[in-house]
């Protein structure tokens, strides 16, 4: 079935309630690729079907339909949260069967049986809908088997639903007359929904809620807060101990159960530093005392015989500077002598924010010598920068600080890169949002050879991505032997051979890499390529059956490959070795707790359709963060990666190997599908409420 014939014009929504949102069917496009209806089917249905959707905004508090009416079409959740919910026509009660999410569907029976919704279609809060009308559907399912599949998918998982519910019946109904009345029933719905915990924002107040004892104890994780109803990962979801546990300790809401994988929720453990002992907050340190920073057994015994005597007030303001900027999630920690007094600065989510506490002049000479003593460095060197490392311990958070100093008109200034190895064990589809993306990459680091290679500017997340991928490749292939080098070692990783490069005694990253290869390795990583000889054998052992990971620093995609050239690399080697080439950049996350979808001024949206992120002309609603008390009324939290992609499939290296230039590159990647460039990337987080227009200017541009 190569195309679509005929639609019969625009979908009739007048059973929906709400008003009529103006959408680009380049953007509902984008968003139907990646949903489960459309997945299967080519991108050239999609194009077509799109212009033919009603996107439909429902008022919070809303019947978006009702049971027992008519219901021929079928509607894909946009923006927003739908229930599915049975309503007791005796007491008017309503029952919560299911929670519809963004990219799920609803009204399949009423469209292909051709019968009446059989429960009612509820907007919790304000909610687009996209409306597949009945002319369409019946095409689709006629003539696109992908399409039919997912439907097809879909009613059989209603059915097996159907029986788990009918098969626990029996079983809740004895557990409810059994004499014992404090025991605890199964979560009450008939249908236990799985869930990935990436999918939740799970912010300090919700992990609060639950002690980190029971959250190791039961391998249960809070993930969200919505009103009076508090929904809880399990690994488990039919621990009835647990869940009466549970809810003994969370008295101020109702318990909703979901169920979580359990290598998701050891990741989720270590991702957000869950402290077992803590009685409170489950957070490893949601404030840490100066006093119970511990540094490293190593640092504390630096050689101080020419250290200056160091008062207790100046070790105790260096390890009240520390815990601050740990305490704030800071990436770096400035800290610079000014005329009146000291400067310090913590970079959070990409801003440089002041610390509030006053720093005297008079501190500037020892402070710098306390680090400096800390982590190794030479307290007599004021003339010449330095780089060391300390390492610490804060309450049960490994920590390492690399340190930083630059001789400057008024004193040395400080830099310290703070590193943490739980915040950089992020799981990979919490990195890389794009379904297709994400499978392409997954693709890419489970071959047995080839070169992933992670490029950006400094600050990116960079390493954050290539740990990810390495720790996936880890987990699907544990197996495998893991070599790294790296200038310094970002944190260690159990279970791979980590080496840091020494200057000082000729331990460079080309004789490393000598060294791997006779180490019997499967999979080598390379912090940085920065050089022709590190370059040039990093891709012949990718091209000789080695899995290679590494980082380079280019602007973007195609810029990696004139970077290989300028290094001494033949492209020949470069076409050949390269599996995958990514280039990130960090944006601020609009905040989901204050998101909001309106039409951006004419001004704004000309800059948008001259960059590619909307169509021209198209009044498209765009996501705003509005501002809340969780975002500090500022509409954004958090940072989210911006990516560009290319895939070296054989097309694409037969015209590198041709010798062609740049734009031909480009031309037949995006001909073939492999290049997907950073417009396209932002448009997609765009449509998914994670990016603002604002953002995504200053990304693309």
């Amino acid at each position: 079935m190569d195309r679509l014939l005929g639609y019969a014009g625009a979908v009739n929504a007048a059973n929906l309630p709400g008003r009529r949102v103006a959408m680009s069917p380049g953007v509902i496009a984008e968003f139907l690729a990646a949903t489960a209806l459309f997945r299967a089917c080519e991108r050239s249905v999609i194009d077509r079907v799109a212009p033919h959707l009603l996107a439909v905004e429902v008022p919070a508090g809303t019947a978006v339909v009702r049971a027992g009416s008519p219901d021929a079409e079928i509607g894909v959740l946009y923006a927003g949260r739908v229930l599915i919910r049975q309503v007791n026509a005796a007491t008017g009660q309503a029952q919560v069967l299911d929670e519809l999410r963004v990219g799920d569907s609803f009204g399949e029976v009423g469209a292909t049986l051709q019968l009446a919704q059989p429960h009612e279609v509820w907007a919790d809060e304000t909610s687009t809908v996209l409306v597949v009308g009945k002319d369409v559907v019946g095409q689709l399912i006629t003539k696109v088997p992908g399409f039919a599949h997912a439907v097809a998918r879909k009613l059989a998982t209603k059915i097996v639903q159907l029986q788990v519910s009918q098969m626990r019946a029996p079983a809740a109904a004895a557990a409810a007359a059994a004499p014992a009345p404090t025991a605890p029933a199964a979560p009450a719905a008939d249908v236990m929904r799985f869930v990935r915990t990436a999918a939740f924002p799970c912010d300090d107040k919700t992990l609060s809620l639950v002690p980190g004892r029971l959250i190791t104890q039961h391998r249960v994780l809070p993930l969200e807060t919505r009103g009076r109803v508090v929904t809880v990962g399990m690994v488990d979801p039919f621990n009835v101990a647990a869940i009466a546990e549970l809810r003994r300790v969370i008295t101020s809401a109702d318990v909703q159960v979901v169920a979580i994988a359990a290598d998701d929720w050891s990741e989720a453990v270590l991702r957000f530093k869950i402290d077992p002992t803590a009685r409170g907050p489950t957070r490893a340190a949601e404030s840490i005392p100066p006093e119970s920073i511990q540094y490293d057994i190593t640092d504390s015994e630096r050689d101080v015989s020419k250290a200056p005597v160091i008062g207790d007030e100046v070790v105790t303001l260096a390890s009240r500077i520390i815990a601050a900027g740990i305490e704030r999630g800071a990436s770096d920690i400035h800290i610079e002598a000014e005329a009146s007094a000291m400067r310090v600065r913590f970079r959070v989510a990409g801003n440089l924010v002041d610390w509030d506490q006053f720093v005297a002049a008079s501190y500037a000479k020892g402070l710098v010598a306390r680090f400096k003593i800390l982590a190794g460095l030479d307290i007599t060197e004021r003339r010449l920068p330095q780089d060391g490392r300390i390492g610490l311990r804060a309450a049960r958070r490994d920590v390492d600080l690399r340190v930083s100093t630059l001789p400057a008109s008024r004193g040395e200034k400080l830099v310290l890169r703070v590193l943490e190895a739980a915040s950089m064990m992020r799981p990979l589809d919490a990195i890389l949002l794009e379904p297709r993306l994400l499978a392409a990459l997954r693709a890419a680091i489970n071959r047995p050879y080839g070169a992933v290679v992670v490029a950006g500017p400094t600050g990116s997340g960079k390493s954050s991505t290539l740990y990810a991928a390495l720790n996936e490749r880890r987990r699907t292939r544990p197996d495998t032997n893991v070599v790294m080098v790296e200038d310094p070692v970002e944190y260690r990783l159990q279970g791979a051979t980590q080496v840091q490069v020494n200057a000082s005694v000729d331990l460079t990253y080309p004789r490393v890499l000598r060294a791997f290869l006779r180490q019997d390795p499967d999979v080598i990583m390379v912090g940085e390529i920065r050089d022709r000889d590190t370059s040039m054998m990093a891709l012949e052992a990718a091209m000789t059956g080695h899995l290679l990971f590494s980082s380079i620093h280019a602007n973007d995609a195609l810029g990696v490959l004139h970077r290989f050239e300028n290094l001494g690399c033949h492209r020949s080697l470069v076409a050949q070795s390269l599996s995958m080439v990514l280039v990130q950049r960090l944006a601020r996350r609009v905040c989901p707790r204050c998101v909001t979808n309106e039409v951006p001024p004419p001004v704004l949206l000309d800059s948008l359709a001259a960059r590619g992120l909307v169509e021209r002309g198209a009044a498209v609603a765009l996501p705003r963060g509005a501002g809340c008390a969780e975002c500090q009324q500022t509409g954004y939290q958090g940072r989210v990666a911006v990516l560009e992609c290319l895939e070296l499939l054989d097309p694409v290296r037969d015209v590198i190997m041709a010798g062609a230039n740049t734009p031909e590159i480009e031309q037949v990647a995006v001909e073939v599908g492999a290049y997907t460039p950073f417009r396209t990337y932002a448009s997609y987080l765009m449509s998914r409420n994670l990016l603002s227009p604002a953002e995504a200017l200053v990304t693309v541009a």
